[in-house]
Order: structure tokens, then C-alpha cells, then sequence
């Protein structure tokens, strides 16, 4: 074990799992009510115009979430510590 690494690692990773919990059930719930609207619903006329922008509203939701949860994966905000410098023996 390196003792000059930080524990940062795995805390950037526990959220980035949190996240994904959270956001692979949403994105489930709004394919489902999609396939729901579609199958249910006769696309013709305001229902048609309403179910584009449904849609493009759920694609809008998703890719949030998924960009939510990849910035909490990331860990941007620490800077990498400088490498350790080695001792010469005198």
C-alpha cells in the first residue's frame, strides 16, 4: 500500500454509485412511460405534438442525469498531490 495516496478515490467512487442508484431507476421509469404513451396513445394531431415533446423532455432528463452523475464520479476539484520527492542517503 503507498502511503502517499489519498482516500479520495474512494469516496469519488461511493457517490458516483450513489448516483447511478438513483438515476438507472429514473431512467428505467422514463423508457417505461414512454412505451406506455406510445402503445396507449394514437399519434395523430395535438396528441402526436404532445407526445414529441414528451419525449424530447424525457431525453433532456436523462442525459441531466446522467451528466449529474458522471460529474460526481468525477473528482476535478482536488488537485493531484505532487509526487513525493526522493531522499539521496548521506
Amino acid at each position: 500500500m503507498d502511503p502517499y495516496t489519498t482516500a479520495s478515490g474512494q469516496s469519488r467512487w461511493r457517490r458516483g454509485v450513489y448516483a447511478a442508484g438513483l438515476v438507472i431507476p429514473f431512467t428505467a421509469t422514463q423508457i417505461w412511460a414512454l412505451l406506455v404513451l406510445l402503445r396507449l396513445a394514437s399519434l395523430d394531431g395535438l396528441v402526436g405534438q404532445a407526445f414529441v415533446l414528451v419525449l424530447l423532455g424525457s431525453v433532456v432528463a436523462i442525459w441531466a442525469g446522467w451528466r449529474w452523475t458522471y460529474k460526481l464520479g468525477r473528482d476535478r476539484d482536488t488537485r493531484p498531490e505532487p509526487t513525493p520527492k526522493t531522499r539521496i542517503p548521506t
